[in-house]
């Protein structure tokens, strides 16, 4: 049961390698040196609670496959490889000096082909220094890219690059290397891309740069880009590494990904570390069941949507979960309102008594896990809290656990009209947070 949903990752976009002029430490230049120094990142990364960087060194990439080998190599304290969905995420990059005049990583797909490397920088026309040398060659303005639509226009041209690369360029203020300093305008205006990057935090950029970004200013087209913030990191002590980041949802490591987060900023990134809920339903499984069969669902922390046609299982699922958590909405003396209690034991009844089925559900609470398990034959039900053996339990015990507050399209329309249904509204949300 692997959780595929978006979730938020803290990044650095901006991390240097030895391999940089400016690097101030020891040189890596045989593959064992850069081995041991991209193992030594991999862990400062782990230790700063880095889900994600992006390799980008100006006009290079040699370092980046020892980076993310180190990466899919890292083990947990004992010694056993770590999941998949906890490995640190490593984007391929280049920062590049362009003739606009301004800087821009360029990021690639996290899966993007390391035997391809080379031929992106040479449809960029850069010509690095030789894999053997300590440092990158001198970097040079590339004059063949006049603008942010050329770039664009370049990497376009080869379709196994098209849509697996994303474009920042520096909107750090008004400094040299920024498209918002004076003159950029018609730069700035024209550029097909979404995202930007700071040097720094978005919090130090002045009130007019903040307000092009916000794309509230008519002179700069209206056009509203996201903030990525960035430590550009140039130290073997990684005392900058991570020092300003920026945390993004995404699903899947992909420029796509990055560029969609961008479209959706308020929702997608946060230059503060979102809050999270302390009570999620993780997940829940269903031994059998007539209807659909065994189910296992893991469920994202933040947002769940159901998706289907008439009669595939949506509210089946929901019904399971009620039942397992013991939901009780109010009964109703009014004729005209369905039974929804009597719906949910017929079922149960037909679809998961026949066969003996139970549901487990799986919930967190303050990072503590919690396993409700609940038996169809009779109802009986077990907890398990943390590392704790299952027991048995009562059904109040379950709704302290866990008060839920759901609802089917019929309920939700009669909460407003129905004074048990509007407190039970209101009471519910708060009701754990009034007993603490």
């Amino acid at each position: 049961m692997i959780d595929r949903g978006a979730h938020y990752n803290r990044c650095d976009f901006q991390v240097h390698s030895p391999r940089d002029r400016q690097w101030v430490g020891a040189n890596y230049v045989t593959d064992a040196e850069r081995m041991a120094y991209a193992t030594k990142l991999v862990e400062a990364c782990r230790e700063k609670s880095l889900k994600a960087i992006a390799i980008t060194d100006h006009h290079d990439m040699a370092f980046i496959p020892f980076v993310k080998r180190a990466a899919l190599a890292e083990t947990d304290a004992n010694g056993a490889p770590l999941p998949e969905n906890q490995l640190l995420v490593v984007f391929p990059g280049i920062e590049l000096t362009l003739a606009v005049p301004c800087q821009a990583i360029l990021i690639l797909d996290a899966e993007f082909e390391e035997n391809r490397f080379g031929a992106v920088l040479t449809a960029l026309a850069i010509s690095p220094a030789p894999d053997t040398d300590a440092k990158t060659a001198q970097t040079e303005r590339l004059e063949n890219i006049q603008s942010l639509k050329a770039l664009k226009g370049k990497l376009d041209e080869h379709t196994w690059l098209r849509d697996r690369y994303i474009v920042f360029p520096n909107v750090t203020g008004e400094g040299k290397f920024s498209l918002l300093r004076n003159g950029m305008m018609a730069k700035y205006k024209e550029m097909p891309f979404v995202g930007g990057y700071v040097d720094g935090t978005v919090s130090d950029l002045r009130a007019g740069p903040a307000s092009i970004l916000a794309g509230k200013d008519r002179a700069w087209g209206n056009k509203r880009v996201a903030c990525i913030q960035t430590s550009d990191n140039r130290r073997e002590d990684h005392v900058d590494l991570g020092k300003h980041t920026s945390w993004i949802k995404w699903a899947k490591p992909t420029a796509e990904a990055l560029r969609q987060a961008c479209l959706a900023q308020e929702s997608r990134i946060s230059h503060d570390e979102p809050r999270l809920p302390s009570v999620v339903i993780s997940g829940i499984s269903v031994s059998n069941s007539l209807f659909l069969g065994p189910i296992d669902l893991a469920f994202n922390p933040q947002y769940n949507a159901l998706i289907g046609g008439r009669g595939t299982g949506k509210s089946t699922i929901l019904e399971y979960l009620r039942w397992a958590l013991c939901d009780q909405p109010p009964a109703t003396d009014d004729p005209d309102a369905p039974n929804y209690q009597s719906r949910r034991s017929r079922l149960i009844e037909n679809t998961l008594k026949p066969l003996g089925a139970t549901v487990d559900v799986t919930f967190t609470v303050n990072n503590v896990t919690h396993v409700v398990r609940r038996d169809s034959k009779d109802g009986n039900l077990l907890v398990k809290i943390g590392q704790d053996e299952m027991r048995p339990c009562n059904e109040a015990e379950v709704r302290a656990l866990l008060p839920v507050q759901a609802y089917s399209q019929k309920q939700l329309s009669d909460v407003s009209v129905r004074t048990d249904e509007l407190a039970r509204f209101i009471a519910a949300p708060i009701r754990m947070e009034l007993a603490q």
